[in-house]
């Protein structure tokens, strides 16, 4: 009996130091909830505006070839724009631009020349030279047949473009202004004739644009006009030139180099009659937006 009881007591003094130098067990967390970040809603790309604008300066070195009347008078001239400007009294001043503005496959444009002769007169006793004037103003609606759309241009930047063709009809509307200063007898009498006139005919064209690389291209225009409308008996317009794309503060542009060749018929028997063709090199300036 004492020995059992013995052994009892010190199966139970075991347990119990057991028990108390086991540690206690670590109470269970809760797993904590897992945090998802929600990622912020992508937000959609703008869209292409539909619209697109371009903007080209441009200087024409052109020769003139043809005929100017002031009432009984008439010159003739077959001259490049170096033998006008050696045959002039001063500088031949000319302005040239473009503006364009396109939505989609519909555009309009703006085509401005203004030239300004002072050829040496044939008789310097007799008088002062032939004083010529012209302008030129091309304006109407293109359509672009095939190619990329104003929208898809920027698109394009740095890439070789599809080819593009676009037709177009509107009108030119052309100034002279042709006057001449003869001395009488003696040169103590002088007169002048001078005439002034406008016309405006209606243009009909088109305009092929080919990318040879992302940066090199080309461009051949072409018009015909005139039909008889306000004595104009006919006016055409040719144009090639090839272009180099380069870009300024995000802004793309191009340099051109071509060609220009301008022919017009004006009231063959009026008193400011023109049969002239004008023709020469050029060189340009565009920004795109």
């Amino acid at each position: 009996m004492k020995s059992g009881f013995l052994r009892s007591g010190a199966l139970s003094s075991f347990l119990l130091a057991v028990s108390v130098a086991a540690p206690a067990a670590p109470p269970v967390k809760e797993a904590a909830a897992e945090t998802v970040t929600p990622s912020p809603t992508a937000l959609p790309e703008p869209p292409a505006s539909p619209w697109g604008f371009n903007l080209s300066l441009y200087t024409w070195l052109a020769g003139a070839t043809g005929n100017y009347n002031v009432g009984p008078f008439s010159r003739s001239i077959d001259a490049s724009f170096l033998d006008i400007n050696s045959k002039s009294r001063r500088f031949p001043v000319g302005f040239m631009g473009r503006a364009e503005a396109h939505y989609d496959r519909v555009g309009f444009f703006l085509d401005g020349n203004y030239v300004d002769l002072a050829l040496k007169p044939r008789f310097s006793p007799l008088s002062n030279g032939l004083d010529s004037s012209l302008g030129l103003m091309d304006y109407g609606l293109t359509y672009r047949l095939f190619g990329p759309t104003a929208a898809e241009i920027p698109g394009w930047h740095g890439k070789k473009r599809p080819n593009r063709l676009d037709l177009y009809a509107g009108a030119r509307t052309i100034w002279l202004d042709n006057s001449v200063t003869v001395a009488g007898p003696l040169g103590y009498i002088e007169r002048q004739y001078s005439s002034s006139q406008s016309f405006t005919s209606p243009i009909l064209g088109g305009r092929f644009l080919v990318d040879f690389n992302p940066d090199i291209f080309m461009m051949v225009d072409g018009n015909v006009g005139g039909f008889g409308a306000q004595n104009v008996n006919f006016t055409g317009g040719v144009l090639g030139m090839v272009g180099y794309r380069l870009s300024a503060f995000d802004v793309p542009l191009s340099i051109e180099l071509g060609y220009k060749a301008l022919k017009y018929n004006v009231d063959k028997g009026g008193p400011a009659s023109t049969n002239a063709l004008l023709n020469g090199p050029f060189i340009g300036f565009s920004g795109y937006w």
